[in-house]
């Protein structure tokens, strides 16, 4: 069977297969929606996505090809009951086709009850057109329909930029060339600065699209964009994930609970000498001599700083034959460094620090320039930066586990503090490990560090994106609920330890319950297998005065909670330190 008569039976048969990709925003920490992408059958040699719309094209059969894209994707996505939007692929060339039928689409969604609204048609540069007119036409077409449009593949095809200008799509993904390894190359970055001007300008959502790697990532955070797509977060499966991942909950719960105080440039703000721009050269010279400490001095037009002076550059050029001749009578704009390093003083440290390294990588500088909404206030010392930095660093070493790098006693102390100060409701719930130690005798410290870092794992993931999640040491965890769904992430935290933690043992030690382990009197006696105590307590903000108030009722209920033999949450209802109790045992055993 030839590839045309192949292709003709696989578009007759439906025999595609949708795949999604999630969209994630870590602006609202949620899916912004997943995009759909065909497969062809597995055994044929027109699996691949570009095999089949390659030879589709080829063989005239582009139309019939998407048309049955569109329904199973648009089936599948409702029938899976994705969140957020349904990105469909729609390729520029059926719009050239004269007998390509129109309002199929729109049927489709209303034969699974989807709204036009949730679905966002991607136009891909991959097959350029030399008719813009007719793509813009049939964009606006759609638009009118209600759909959102997305300008897919950014930068790889044709004059995608005066496209998007006329047409201001809702979406604009940015090739994945210029996300790979952006966090290493200055250029692709400031194409990617670029592009989130223009997408502000035009109220258009830029989505980075095809990152692998948590430093691309980090820099594409860094320079302000918030929606992604990529293997880092998932990968394009028929049965997508449906929960957050662990990196994307990590950094919103990082956004809401920062490890470091002083994060700002307004914290290294020094008063620096600045001169106008229309000084005399010489008087610059003559000022740099007279003052030998001086290695930078800002140059600004009104209020406005406009570069810089160096000690070194400007000493430099008057020490050439005719340097003093030729410069002393000039203003100090025409021997100024032009563009200097100008950061606001709500600017993060990281920002500025990756500011510093890369936009002047050749020449470190001595400081950078730092205003107040453009105006000129101070500058920045490149050393204070540093120091600021491994301050930080250090003090996130000193107050993280090292084992899992969760906040540890100072932070959970400090959050605890400040919410009582705020008079901010919450629910302080306190992790142990039943029959820990036995355990660590039968299995090693190793297995047991295991164990420590899937627990830490589980509660990130069942935890809201603003709860606080801490790691006291050892086998004792604690979480700051502000929320009311506490007791249901407290139910699923224990569903999902316990039907993990029998990977951890042998077939013959989960067929007996648990395990022969000598007691602390060096007597042999069972232990069950692992299980969880949730001791949750609710503060009297009147009465609780200090995390001391709280941790000793937190203590109290978690020493309840391990009376049971296996999994169990208990609610101390108990106010205060020197309150009557009142308590609920929510004797959980799930699994």
């Amino acid at each position: 069977m030839d590839l045309k008569d192949e292709l003709v039976n696989i578009i007759k048969g439906q025999r595609l297969s949708a795949f999604f990709q999630p969209i994630f925003s870590t602006c609202k920490n949620n899916f912004l929606g997943y995009e759909a992408l065909i497969r062809g059958p597995s055994d044929s040699p027109l699996h691949s996505p570009q095999a089949l719309f390659d030879n589709a094209l080829d063989f005239s059969l582009l139309s019939e090809l998407e048309l049955v894209c569109r329904r199973i994707s648009i089936a599948r996505f409702v029938e899976l009951k994705l969140k957020g939007k349904l990105f469909l692929n729609i390729s520029p060339m059926l719009f050239l086709q004269e007998d390509h039928p129109e309002g199929k689409t729109l049927s489709y969604l209303q034969d699974h009850q989807l709204k036009p609204e949730q679905v966002v048609i991607e136009l891909s540069e991959k097959y350029p057109i030399d008719t813009p007119d007719v793509l813009r036409t049939a964009l606006l077409h759609y638009k009118n329909l209600g759909f959102q449009i997305a300008v897919d593949d950014l930068g790889s095809g044709y004059a995608g930029l005066k496209l998007w200008s006329e047409l201001k799509p809702d979406f604009v993904k940015i090739d994945r060339y210029f996300i790979n390894q952006c966090h290493q190359d200055p250029v692709k970055r400031e194409f990617i600065k670029s592009i989130l001007n223009l997408g502000q300008t035009i109220n258009a959502q830029v989505i980075a699209e095809g990152i692998e790697t948590e430093q691309e990532f980090e820099q594409l955070e860094a320079l302000g964009l918030r929606l992604y797509q990529g293997y880092l977060f998932a990968r394009p499966e028929p049965f997508p994930i449906s929960e957050l991942p662990l990196i994307i909950t990590h950094h919103g719960r990082s956004q809401h609970f920062p490890v470091h105080i002083e994060h700002q440039a307004s914290s290294l703000l020094r008063q620096g000498h600045s001169l106008a721009s229309d000084t005399k050269t010489k008087h610059v010279v003559d000022y740099l001599h007279k003052n030998p400490t001086i290695h930078s001095i800002p140059i600004i037009e009104g209020n406005k700083p406009v570069g810089m002076v160096l000690r070194d550059h400007i000493l430099e050029l008057f020490s050439t034959p005719y340097g003093r001749s030729l410069n002393e009578r000039k203003a100090i704009k025409e021997s100024m460094m032009p563009n200097p390093v100008i950061v606001e003083s709500s600017t993060p440290l990281d920002e500025v620090a990756q500011l510093v390294t890369t936009e002047h990588d050749e020449k470190m500088l001595w400081h950078f320039i730092i205003t107040e909404k453009g105006r000129y206030i101070g500058i920045g010392s490149i050393r204070d930066l540093l120091r600021q930095l491994t301050h930080q660093q250090l003090q996130h070493a000193r107050y993280a586990n090292p084992l899992t790098m969760l906040p540890g006693n100072v932070p959970i102390y400090r959050q605890v503090d400040e919410l009582i100060k705020q008079k901010s409701a919450f629910n302080f719930a306190y992790f142990d490990l039943n029959n820990f130690k036995p355990f660590n005798d039968i299995y090693g410290y190793a297995k047991g560090d295991q164990i420590i870092q899937l627990l830490a794992a589980i509660l990130q993931k069942h935890c809201l994106n603003n709860d606080f999640v801490g790691h006291i040491g050892g086998d004792d965890f604690v979480v700051i609920f502000q929320n009311e769904q506490w007791q249901t992430c407290c139910e699923n935290i224990i569903k999902a330890f316990d039907e993990e933690i029998k990977s951890f043992y042998t077939l013959e030690h989960v067929n007996a319950g648990g395990i022969e382990a000598k007691s602390r009197t060096g007597e042999l006696q069972f232990y069950p297998l692992l299980s969880l105590a949730i001791g949750v307590v609710e503060p009297n903000l009147n009465l609780c005065h200090s995390h001391h108030d709280v941790a000793e009722l937190a203590s109290d209920a978690k020493k309840q909670a391990k009376r049971f033999a296996h999994s169990a949450i208990f609610h101390c209802r108990r106010g205060g330190p020197s309150c009557c109790e009142h308590f609920d045992v929510l004797d959980q055993q799930v699994g």
